[in-house]
């Protein structure tokens, strides 16, 4: 924390990919979305000014790599939170819950994951979404790239059949081209979180606590409701749990 303040400055890595999440707007070239303002919000709370930010963009493959490495000093990436992740790094309080579906061509006649066995479905590398494609029964063909954009134009070019990640990236990608859609429900649970170094345990824990002031102050809501309020009523926040 004296480091980051010192330096005057928080460097975050984020996604420029993921539309209403956190993406480039082509009319202003900045970056915009959920998880851009979250990042905002810390910087608010830290220096007065929510704009003292250095946003790196990653692919869904590097956004680990950069936090353990101390390149940056957390990701706000649309990342889920397991096992297996925290051995590489520590992670907030989980602020957003999600669940894997499926977007596919509009009129395909798919109806969920199982209705895509032996035809190509596409997810980004380095992702949770990627390695429940690979472990899917009946199974399918797992298609990795880059960056979600790639799946939907490979699902416009008719080269996939079907994207599967969590619902608010497709909810996205849906926004951007109307002639798809989303089928089959939920078919696992998703909590998101800040990946942040695991030494730096301070950061972690003010994080926390900044996370915890928008989830009460209404903050939380506001965003929610600018971001994804036009899929349905704004949920509740998910209510953060610590470790002991």
């Amino acid at each position: 924390m004296q480091r980051i303040q010192s330096r005057g400055r928080l460097i975050a890595a984020v996604d420029q990919n993921s539309y209403l999440w956190g993406y480039r707007d082509p009319q202003t070239g900045t970056l915009q979305g959920f998880d851009i303002d979250l990042v905002h919000e810390i910087a608010r709370r830290l220096f007065g000014d929510p704009n003292r930010v250095d946003f790196r963009t990653v692919s869904s493959a590097q956004r680990l790599t950069v936090v353990a490495s101390g390149e940056v000093d957390l990701a706000a990436d649309s990342i889920t939170i397991n096992c297996a992740r925290e051995q590489q790094v520590a992670f907030s309080t989980d602020y957003f819950d999600d669940g894997q579906r499926v977007l596919v061509s509009r009129g395909s006649g798919v109806r969920n994951l199982a209705d895509l066995a032996g035809r190509k479905v596409c997810a980004a590398t380095g992702t949770t979404s990627i390695a429940e494609l690979a472990a899917a029964r009946p199974p399918v063909v797992p298609v990795g790239v880059a960056d979600w954009t790639d799946c939907l134009v490979l699902l416009q070019l008719g080269q996939i059949q079907g994207i599967s990640t969590d619902e608010h990236i497709l909810q996205g990608l849906q926004a951007q081209d109307p002639q798809t859609e989303l089928v089959g429900p939920a078919f696992t649970a998703e909590p998101h979180g800040l990946a942040i170094a695991r030494e730096n345990t301070d950061l972690v824990r003010y994080t926390n606590a900044v996370l915890d002031q928008i989830r009460t102050d209404g903050t939380w809501q506001r965003l929610y409701e600018r971001w994804m309020g036009r899929f349905g009523p704004t949920p509740q926040p998910p209510m953060p749990r610590y470790a002991g």
